[in-house]
């Protein structure tokens, strides 16, 4: 994106808050506070499965001038594995890949609260909380983006599980599903 005289403007796209246990540490003001500081236009906050500090962003960062960019990062079942290679006791505690959503409209900031809560609601309660490649289809997703890129998406994880075939499935999945 190219800002007065010329120069890029960066936008990122995959911000974790101290909303996400373990992955963020800056609170959401010294977020905004650094994307300011930097003049960028927007900025995605993209909590790990959670939206807690949505809210909190998006008048904080409106306030200050800045477009904010609601999003989340979840960890997603593609369900493209057997049941007991996704529920085996070595892979009990093994982190799902991930893929980041973000809300582009009112409809995809509904879409995106609704999986985030069903992730929470229809657990087992002995899994961390997640999305299944299912939901997306089962009500779609208009308005949502989606990101796949990065060391703990679902392609990435195929190929580094040297399967290039499924990772390329997924892939054309993924296509299909945005």
């Amino acid at each position: 994106m190219a800002g007065e005289g010329g120069e890029l403007k960066f936008i990122h796209l995959r911000v974790h808050s101290s909303y996400s246990l373990l992955e963020g540490a800056l609170p959401i003001k010294k977020i905004v506070g650094h994307a300011t500081a930097d003049r960028q236009p927007a900025i995605a906050v993209t909590d790990t499965n959670n939206l807690f500090g949505a809210l909190e962003f998006s008048v904080k960062a409106a306030g200050d001038g800045l477009q904010p960019i609601i999003g989340c990062q979840l960890d997603i079942d593609m369900e493209d594995e057997a049941t007991g290679e996704r529920r085996g006791h070595r892979e009990q505690f093994a982190r799902r890949p991930s893929i980041v959503l973000l809300a582009a409209t009112d409809a995809g900031y509904a879409r995106l609260v609704d999986l985030v809560s069903r992730s929470y609601l229809d657990g087992t309660g002995s899994e961390p909380p997640h999305i299944r490649l299912s939901w997306l289809s089962d009500k779609g997703t208009e308005g949502l983006i989606a990101l796949t890129g990065a060391s703990g998406g679902p392609v990435e994880r195929a190929l580094a599980e040297n399967a290039p075939d499924k990772a390329e499935a997924r892939l054309r999945v993924l296509k299909a599903t945005f």
